[in-house]
């Protein structure tokens, strides 16, 4: 198995890492979930807040990668806001990803709960570092 490969897996339980990719980009959230998944992870994609949601309450993920900014009534922030309230959700480490990385959006991301923020394009390497410190809930903030 490769270095990448061990990066998307849980320590925990041997077993690959689920994520969430939550982007309204279509296709930015496909090159995201082909990276994830080359780097052995499982992904699931919602292409706005009230989906993810949804989607969490059918299968909560180890990791969500969260737009900021999603169409309609529920933001990333609402997503945030929504999953840390939430006792069986409020574990899951969230990275913010956006196309607006100034100091106010970066630190109003890491107020709503965001352990990380990463301007868009993300890197392939901080990707990388996400998976290696928050996967599986471990995340430091």
């Amino acid at each position: 198995m490769s270095v990448a490969n061990d990066t998307g897996r849980s320590a925990a339980r041997g077993v690959p890492l689920r994520i969430m990719v939550i982007e309204d980009n279509r296709d930015l959230a496909k090159l995201f979930c082909d990276l994830l998944e080359v780097m052995g992870c499982t992904t699931r994609v919602a292409f706005n807040g009230r989906s993810a949601l949804s989607m969490v309450e059918d299968e909560a993920p180890d990791l969500v990668f969260c737009d900021l900014r999603l169409p309609g009534e529920t933001s990333g922030y609402d997503v945030a806001s929504v999953l840390h309230a939430d006792p069986r959700f409020s574990h899951i480490p969230l990275v913010a990803v956006t196309g607006y990385d100034g100091p106010d959006e970066h630190r109003r991301a890491l107020e709503a709960g965001f352990v990380r923020v990463f301007e868009k394009p993300v890197k392939f390497a901080q990707m990388m570092e996400v998976l290696h410190h928050c996967g599986g809930g471990r995340c430091a903030g």
